[in-house]
């Protein structure tokens, strides 16, 4: 019965449709105002769900035929229906995620300049729109080195790619006398010396870290200790870890930078999470997933009582 209830949430598409049916069910049900912007913020989530199986697939990360990555990834967001609704956390999860899809297209490749340019451009206006994240997003680039084409020219590229947005936004605002804006950028890239992170209120962005945190330890455990995975799945594994530690450590810059992360940090968990389910199963693993799809849940409850 439990590895038929295991198999279920692995493989089979219907887990997922309820998982994104609970990710739904909670958006309805948040007090909102701006109904335009928040059903177009959840079309993003579904869409979001897609495009990690594809991912998965694409990149050969974990089993082909799975589907849990989308499941992990709708019972997460069904935790926090009003992350996403603040303002430019939706578009710093499109360019991130856009970002991070880019580099792992560059294993071993040796024309690779024109992803880590791009690539590093929307990190740059990531830095744009929430300033403190100009002290830690750069050193992402660091964390290409598993993908085996991070040598000088690459480095060189997402350098200038970091900067092209702002030589474009400086020059505009230069010729056009305008220079205000840069002196108040720059005034705000060192946040205060006591960072204000989200209230202990604010429960769901809260529980919603804690759920990537379950999915984040157990398969970043897997994936530094396994022999066995492919090495473009490793590769791509070992450059989402790595990004992981440089997103929290850029959390904890500010609240607005917490919200402007905690999404995409909850994309990349779940195809950590996916990673201890990759290889053969076993009874510690049937018994684990069981127990982490229970504490979504349980999670979910809390959540949702904290709305009401």
């Amino acid at each position: 019965m439990m590895q038929k209830l295991v198999r279920f949430m692995t493989y089979s598409k219907a887990a997922s449709y309820v998982a994104a049916s609970l990710c739904v069910a909670s958006w309805c049900l948040l007090p909102t105002e701006r109904l335009v912007p928040l059903v177009g913020h959840l079309l993003l989530i579904l869409m979001a769900g897609y495009l990690l199986v594809r991912t998965n697939r694409v990149f050969s990360l974990s089993d082909s035929k799975s589907t849990l990555p989308a499941t992990l990834f709708y019972l997460g967001c069904a935790l926090a229906p009003d992350l996403l609704s603040s303002r430019g956390t939706a578009l710093h999860l499109v360019l991130l995620a856009t970002a991070f899809h880019l580099l792992l297209r560059t294993h071993r490749s040796r024309h690779a300049m024109g992803r880590y340019f791009v690539a590093f451009t929307l990190i740059g206006l990531q830095c744009m729109l929430t300033p403190p994240l100009l002290l830690l997003m750069p050193w992402l680039v660091v964390c290409a080195l598993p993908m085996e084409s991070l040598h000088g020219r690459t480095f060189l590229a997402s350098l200038w790619g970091l900067l092209f947005p702002f030589w474009i936004a400086c020059g505009v605002l230069f010729l056009a006398g305008h220079t205000a804006p840069i002196v108040a950028y720059l005034g705000s890239v060192v946040p205060a010396a006591y960072p204000v992170l989200p209230p202990l209120a604010a429960t769901s962005q809260w529980l919603l870290l804690l759920w990537a945190l379950l999915l984040i330890v157990p398969g970043s455990v897997t994936v530094l200790v396994s022999r066995t995975m492919k090495l473009q799945a490793s590769a791509g594994f070992r450059l989402m870890l790595s990004a992981l530690v440089v997103l929290l450590a850029a959390m904890g810059l500010g609240s607005e930078s917490f919200s402007a992360l905690l999404p995409t940090v909850m994309l990349i968990a779940s195809l950590m999470g996916s990673a201890l389910f990759a290889s053969a199963a076993s009874r510690a693993k049937s018994i684990y997933l069981i127990v982490l799809t229970a504490i979504g849940l349980l999670l979910l409850i809390l959540s949702l009582c904290s709305t009401f």
